[in-house]
């Protein structure tokens, strides 16, 4: 299906180009500025105006990222702005479609401050709070086989401190399928991928993860992109590289390894389970099984006691993996979450904190060093900023 360009006139408006995509409505007001997007359901998903880039989650909340003084701002709007806000994109994709008349467009229609408020409150009734997802995942399906992690005391993490980890069973996983199905409808079409969640999934063992890709088969899930997920790096080392090969063989496509540092002084204090040498040998297993891997680094973390070991190590472990073009890594920046309990700790060890731009010359570091270490052959290098997740 191709882009279909709709040209109307809007009463106390003006001119609006509708594109209606395969994935979903764009709404672009005069000039392209201001613009809205919606899903095939007609939920709005994001929109820019007077140089702002707005995204909005499923669960009601809108991001505002725009150019600042010191860099990108990024702010969550007020309950209250961000309900004005959808509001105002609500009513003037009303006036759109009725303005152009055409039949495409009723999924923007009737939209009232009380439906979006039940269609936040039934999001929230199918999920538990998606935490986060890695960057290239933002637009996946995602559906909770777990909750919580299995692990969940890294001191720097407060993701799933709400819930204790639970593996659902394929009934379980069945319904929630069921319930997810019903909530996106033609929305699904706009989620190319599909990411088993929340952190740790996989280490469900290899029979309870065949029934659930079962269950998914089983209900139509179309997943053209491929299936992913996070593993801790113990957790990794559970299934053999055959067993992984299955899980290939059925769609998994990259799994997600937050690393952190491959300085494993660091890592015992950030009371991350393994070693960085496990991390090597979980990606060799998970390469050579035909998984590809994403692996996330944290730059800045530790302040200035590990700043030199934790960019030297970090090198070397990287270095020392099979990755490809094909692979990912991620540069996190560190940045304290609310309830976790780095801020305690480094304060009783006396860490001095590295600033912005001291955690962005890390990362600079190890670009540099890695891109000229493997060459054309590079993975993707990118940032990995958790203060920009919506879902």
């Amino acid at each position: 299906m191709a882009t279909t360009v709709l040209d109307c006139t809007v009463a106390g408006v003006g001119p609006v180009a509708v594109r209606l995509r395969p994935l979903a409505i764009n709404l672009l007001v005069g000039d392209e500025q201001p613009s809205y997007s919606f899903d095939l359901a007609g939920r709005l998903i994001g929109a820019f105006v007077d140089g702002v880039n707005y995204r909005r989650g499923l669960d009601g909340r809108v991001l505002r990222k725009h150019a600042g003084q010191e860099g990108r701002v990024r702010e969550w709007l007020a309950p209250e702005q961000a309900s004005e806000f959808v509001s105002g994109a609500y009513r003037l994709a009303q006036a759109v479609a009725e303005s152009c008349g055409d039949d495409r467009l009723a999924p923007l229609v009737g939209w009232t401050d009380r439906r979006i408020e039940e269609d936040v409150a039934a999001f929230r009734q199918i999920y538990r709070p998606v935490s986060i997802l890695p960057p290239d995942q933002y637009l996946a399906l995602v559906l909770q086989a777990t909750e919580g992690c299995s692990y969940n005391r890294c001191t720097f993490c407060s993701f799933y401190r709400d819930r204790p980890f639970r593996i659902k069973d394929p009934a379980e996983l069945r319904a929630h399928i069921e319930q997810v199905r019903a909530f996106f409808g033609p929305a699904l079409a706009l989620r190319r991928s599909l990411f088993l969640a929340d952190a740790n999934a996989l280490v469900a063992a290899l029979p309870r993860v065949h029934a659930w890709l079962d269950e998914i088969d089983a209900a139509g899930i179309q997943r053209p992109g491929g299936i992913f997920s996070f593993i801790d790096t113990f957790d990794a080392g559970r299934k053999s590289r055959d067993e992984w090969a299955e899980l290939a063989a059925r769609g998994l496509r990259r799994v997600y390894i937050g690393m952190e540092s491959g300085d494993d002084a660091l890592l015992r204090f950030l009371r991350k389970p393994g070693t960085a040498g496990d991390v090597v040998d979980a990606v060799r297993t998970l390469k050579g099984a035909g998984v590809g891997v994403g692996v996330i680094v944290m730059t800045g973390i530790g302040g200035f006691r590990f700043v030199g070991d934790h960019v030297a190590h970090t090198l070397a472990a990287l270095q020392a993996m099979p990755l490809t073009r094909e692979d990912l890594v991620y540069f996190s920046p560190f940045f304290e979450q609310p309830g976790s309990e780095y801020e305690a700790i480094a304060a009783a060890e006396g860490l001095t904190p590295l600033s912005w731009a001291e955690a962005a010359q890390q990362e600079d570091a190890l670009r540099a060093a890695l891109k000229n270490y493997w060459g054309v052959g590079s993975p993707l290098l990118a940032r990995y900023d958790i203060r920009e997740f919506v879902y």
